[in-house]
């Protein structure tokens, strides 16, 4: 507990020039100091055959795996803890570990009333003597088998754990162990126990099917279900959006189109739209591009479909009749909605553009709102979900699938 405090310690005895010319007000409260000090005056009071005849697993656990975190996060503050190994790792792993430390300090005032309590416990259990006459007789077996409950429900936590980080792309086998680490208290403790539960109840109700095992096992069922409901009301929210979006006033497809031009703030998905809309077998004419800052157009033959997005020719207008596909980084459809755009479906709008004006065609919009993992996965701020990431070939799929679906299938094949 020192150790997370010794700049503070190195400086607080020293006269008062030195500690602020070194910048010692920059320093954190020395709560871990205090706090060791409180235990070194709690390790001053005697206590009687605590080791031996005071013996309780779940409060003794309870101290140790306490004493533990408050040690290792007392060790990070200091950078005892080597830090060279973390700098690679990516946000969601960083913002773990800061999370770890940030949390420990609050459980001092726990760890106190929990030693506090064993201290006075052991003082009031007499010595025991052993009989020299051994009592003969077994004991009933409990019918909730916890160990072998918790083994199963450890066994299927870390099942679920590890294919809900691998199914993301977040698992690796040199970050597994710092995956374990980090992620043991907020992602493996919760899951854990919400199997283990299950399993506990599956156990029992096994082994003698009463009403007790019925009502337990109900009980931890509780959890799952609130876990359907959550799901549940993610995809009534998405088929709400959907319906608001198909609401929309559109027009139809022009007939025959001479032209399309693609604008918007990402490169990456124009090119993906461009690549797209040239390899397909309609007739669509060139293919002009240009971001939304109203840069210069440049034009794409079928030819030159897989050339660099800065390889078009360049041009100076779009022809009078032609389709606008519009990759918005932020459409007023979801800033109506006050909600964020999920990067996995960027929203498209097409338009028939013509000397009377511009007209939409079709649209997708997608907010963030990502369902809870399939199997369930429970972490100290609820249900799992993915956050709003994903590759820039996953974007390009989305974008490539609808204009295909609502541009392309609906345009005559091109007769060369």
């Amino acid at each position: 507990m020192l150790v997370g405090d010794q700049g503070f310690l190195q400086h607080a005895g020293s006269g008062w020039a030195y500690p602020f010319s070194t910048g010692i007000l920059s320093f954190h409260a020395p709560i871990y100091a205090l706090f060791g000090m409180v235990l070194i005056g709690l390790l001053g009071f005697p206590s009687r055959y605590v080791l031996r005849y005071g013996g309780n697993r779940i409060l003794d656990n309870a101290i140790g795996l306490l004493a533990g975190w408050l040690s290792i996060a007392a060790a990070l503050r200091a950078s005892g803890f080597p830090p060279f190994g973390l700098t690679e790792l990516p946000v969601q792993i960083t913002a773990r570990l800061f999370l770890f430390l940030f949390y420990a300090p609050y459980t001092m005032p726990i760890f106190l009333a929990l030693a506090v309590y064993r201290v006075w416990r052991s003082n009031l259990i007499a010595p025991v003597t052993p009989s020299a006459v051994s009592v003969s007789g077994g004991e009933a077996p409990n019918l909730w088998q916890p160990k072998r409950a918790a083994v199963i429900g450890m066994i299927a936590a870390l099942a679920v754990f590890f294919w809900s980080l691998s199914t993301k792309g977040q698992m690796s086998g040199q970050l597994l162990p710092i995956l374990l680490a980090v992620y043991a208290l907020p992602i493996l403790m919760p899951t854990f126990l919400l199997y283990t539960g299950v399993v506990a109840s599956v156990l029992r109700l096994k082994a003698k099917p009463d009403l007790i095992a019925v009502a337990a096992l109900l009980v931890t069922l509780i959890p799952f279900g609130l876990w359907a409901a959550s799901f549940s009301s993610v995809q009534a929210a998405k088929a709400r959006e959907k319906a608001a979006v198909a609401a929309i006033s559109k027009v139809t497809l022009p007939a025959k189109v001479r032209g399309v031009v693609i604008e918007g703030d990402d490169w990456s998905l124009i090119n993906c739209a461009r690549t797209r809309v040239l390899s397909s077998d309609r007739e669509v004419g060139d293919v002009l591009t240009r971001g939304q800052s109203k840069s210069a157009y440049l034009r794409f033959t079928r030819a030159a479909a897989g050339s660099a997005i800065n390889q078009g020719q360049a041009a100076e207008t779009a022809p009078p009749d032609y389709v606008l596909i519009r990759l918005p980084r932020q459409p007023q459809f979801l800033k109506d909605s006050r909600v964020g755009q999920d990067i996995a479906s960027p929203a498209v709008e097409v338009y028939a553009v013509d000397p009377g004006g511009t007209h939409l065609v079709a649209a997708t919009y997608t907010s963030i709102n990502r369902p809870p993992v399939f199997p369930p996965l429970l972490t100290t701020h609820g249900w799992y979900r993915p956050g709003n990431s994903a590759t820039a070939q996953e974007s390009c799929e989305s974008v490539g699938d609808f204009i295909q679906h609502e541009l392309l299938e609906k345009l005559s094949a091109d007769p060369a």
